[in-house]
C-alpha cells in the first residue's frame, strides 16, 4: 500500500476517531448548537471557496437544492443531535452509537431500496448491533459518567437521519466535484444549526470571551474544522475513488476504538464492564454487517 493511501486511512481512522472527544470538550463550555453551527458553516464555506477558486462552482439549481436538502438531514439533524447528546454521553459511547450508521444503511438497502440481499453474516451483524446498543442504554453505577437514556435516543435518531440522507442521496442530482457537494451541504447544515441556536436562546447563554478564547476550546474547534471536516473528508473522498468501498468503510469500526482510547486516556472516561461488552457487540455487529454485505451483493439493483 502506498504512503498516500496509508496517510489517507490514518486521517479517517484517527482524525475522525478523535473528533468525538473534541466535541465533548467544546460542549462542556460552549452551547452545543452554536458550536456545531460554527464548525460546519466555517468548514463548508472554506470548501465552497476552494471549489470557486478552482472554477468548479457551476451547478444547476436542482443540484444546489439537492445538496441543501441533504445538508439539512445529514448535517443539521445529525450533528445538532450529536453535539447536544455529548453533553451527557461520553465521547467513546457517542462514537460507538455513530458507528451503527453502516448498519442502518444496510437495513434501509434491504427493506426500502431492496438493493441488497440478506446473508447470515449480515443478519447476525444487525442483531449484534441492536443488542450492543441496548446494553449501552442500561443504567450503571460503575461507569464514571452518567449516560442519559434520552441523549442516547437523540443520538440514535441523529444517526438514522444520516443513514436516511445517504440512501436518499443516491436518487438526487448533486453538485460535482465532491468538495463542492460536501462544502455546500456543510454550509447549509451549519447555517441552519445557527438558526436553531438562535431559536433556542443559546446566544444569550454564550460564555464570556475569555472562555471562548481558551487554548483548549480554540484548539478543539480548529481540530474539528480543519482536521476532522476538511482533511479527513478529503481523504475519505479520495479513498472512495481509489479503494474498495468495504475497506474504506472500516473506519466505522476503527473510529470507536480510537474514540474510546482517547476518552479514557485524555478525559478519564470509564465504562462499566457490561458497557464494554456492549461496545464490543456494536463493533462486531458493524464488522459482520459490512462483511456480510460484501459477501452477498444484490443480483438486481432497483433505483428510486
Amino acid at each position: 500500500m502506498s504512503i498516500r493511501k496509508l496517510l489517507a486511512y490514518a486521517a479517517i481512522y484517527i482524525l475522525w476517531g478523535g473528533s468525538f472527544l473534541a466535541i465533548r470538550e467544546i460542549v462542556a463550555a460552549v452551547p452545543p448548537f452554536f458550536a456545531a453551527g460554527f464548525r460546519f458553516a466555517l468548514a463548508g464555506l472554506l470548501l465552497v471557496l476552494y471549489s470557486y477558486l478552482r472554477g468548479e462552482c457551476i451547478c444547476s439549481w436542482r443540484q444546489w437544492l439537492g445538496a441543501g436538502a441533504l445538508g439539512f438531514i445529514m448535517f443539521t439533524c445529525m450533528y445538532a443531535g450529536l453535539f447536544w447528546a455529548e453533553i451527557q454521553v461520553p465521547s467513546g459511547i457517542a462514537a460507538v452509537i455513530s458507528a451503527m450508521i453502516p448498519v442502518w444503511i444496510f437495513v434501509g438497502e434491504l427493506t426500502i431500496l431492496r438493493s441488497q440481499k440478506a446473508s447470515v453474516l449480515s443478519i447476525i451483524g444487525v442483531f449484534l448491533g441492536f443488542v450492543g446498543v441496548a446494553m449501552l442504554a442500561l443504567p450503571s453505577s460503575h461507569s464514571s459518567t452518567h449516560i442519559s437514556t434520552l441523549a442516547l435516543l437523540i443520538l440514535i435518531a441523529a444517526t438514522l437521519c444520516w443513514a436516511g440522507g445517504t440512501l436518499w442521496s443516491r436518487s438526487l442530482s448533486l453538485p460535482k466535484p465532491q468538495t463542492l457537494n460536501a462544502g455546500w451541504q456543510m454550509a447549509v447544515g451549519g447555517g441552519l444549526i445557527f438558526v436553531l441556536s438562535a431559536l433556542t436562546g443559546e446566544l444569550s447563554r454564550m460564555p464570556p470571551t475569555n472562555v471562548l478564547l481558551r487554548p483548549l476550546i480554540l484548539g478543539s474547534m480548529a481540530y474539528l474544522v480543519v482536521a476532522a471536516s476538511i482533511i479527513a473528508f478529503t481523504a475519505y473522498v479520495w479513498l472512495i475513488a481509489n479503494e474498495p468501498t468495504t475497506r474504506v468503510a472500516s473506519y466505522a469500526y476503527v473510529n470507536p476504538v480510537i474514540a474510546l482510547f482517547a476518552g479514557a486516556v485524555l478525559a478519564g472516561e470509564r465504562l462499566a464492564p457490561f458497557q464494554l461488552v456492549g461496545v464490543f457487540l456494536v463493533v462486531a455487529g458493524v464488522f459482520s454487517t459490512l462483511m456480510g454485505k460484501q459477501a452477498a451483493p444484490a443480483t438486481k439493483k432497483i433505483t428510486v
